[in-house]
């Protein structure tokens, strides 16, 4: 099991700078969105309030989006590790 260890290495310091980078990341862009959704209501004919509605669904979409490129970076990096089958003879 020791071939291994490099690519389990790699998972780890994947996750960790992932886990370190998302307290800093999902802020930042919450705020753009919320800056470029308040600058579109502005220039736009609409006088009305901003839509609750639609900051939370963005918010949920940023959240959503950071989380699944986790999962994914780190399950494309684990498959590597699961042996491939041998074709029996």
């Amino acid at each position: 099991m020791r071939e291994n260890r490099g690519l389990a290495a790699a998972i780890a310091v994947t996750s960790l700078v992932f886990l370190v980078t998302l307290p800093f990341t999902i802020p930042t862009t919450i705020w753009l969105v919320i800056f470029a959704y308040s600058i579109v209501k502005a220039v736009g004919s609409a006088p009305e309030q901003a839509d609750a509605a639609a900051l939370l669904i963005a918010i949920v979409a940023i959240v959503t989006f950071f989380t699944l490129a986790m999962s994914v970076a780190i399950s494309l990096l684990g498959r590597a590790m699961t042996p491939k089958r041998r074709k029996r003879s």
